[in-house]
């Protein structure tokens, strides 16, 4: 006796390739998200930054990607953590070496000027330190580049910032 009906029509066999093609796009989906997770964990850092201590570089609510690395140097933007925030600073020297800042706010970095294209206005700005200054080994010295109103290493509460806390130097930024 002969089957007249196998159970799998000809509607059971168009559906058997498109399920694959959904789960292959699902697959390389979660692929795809799991790489971009990793990449943003261990490689990139996404911040938003808050306040104006680093006008005219960066406005506030500004979201920043941020390169994790400690092999950062003079001249950097740079993310830190201090008292449990991320702060956002500029390197202007690194361990061993002397600062000096005058009152009208002129930097001087182991006795030679130091050329700050990026400061609108120098000011002297919140300082409760004594120039000059020598910065310990691992650690460096940030100031923000709206120099009247940030608050940074120029202040004995926030002081220098040791190599262990810096997150990265921003790389990016937009908003």
């Amino acid at each position: 006796m002969k089957k007249l009906f196998s159970g799998k029509g000809k509607y059971e066999k168009q559906k058997l390739p498109y399920l694959r093609i959904v789960l292959s796009l699902l697959a390389g989906v979660a692929l795809a998200v799991v790489v971009l997770l990793n990449v943003f964990t261990h490689i990139f850092s996404v911040v938003q930054y808050y306040g104006d201590g680093m006008q005219p570089r960066l406005q506030d609510r500004q979201i920043l990607i941020v390169l994790q690395t400690q092999n950062v140097e003079q001249g950097d933007v740079v993310a830190f953590y201090y008292n449990n925030k991320v702060l956002v600073r500029r390197i202007i020297c690194g361990g061993g070496t002397s600062i000096e800042i005058d009152d009208k706010g002129a930097v001087s970095i182991d006795g030679t000027p130091l050329e700050e294209p990026y400061v609108a206005q120098p000011a002297l700005g919140q300082s409760n330190i004594d120039y000059p200054y020598t910065v310990p080994h691992e650690e460096f010295f940030v100031m923000g580049d709206n120099r009247q109103i940030s608050m940074d290493s120029r202040l004995e509460e926030i002081g220098t910032i040791p190599v262990d806390r810096i997150i990265g130097k921003v790389i990016f930024d937009f908003g």
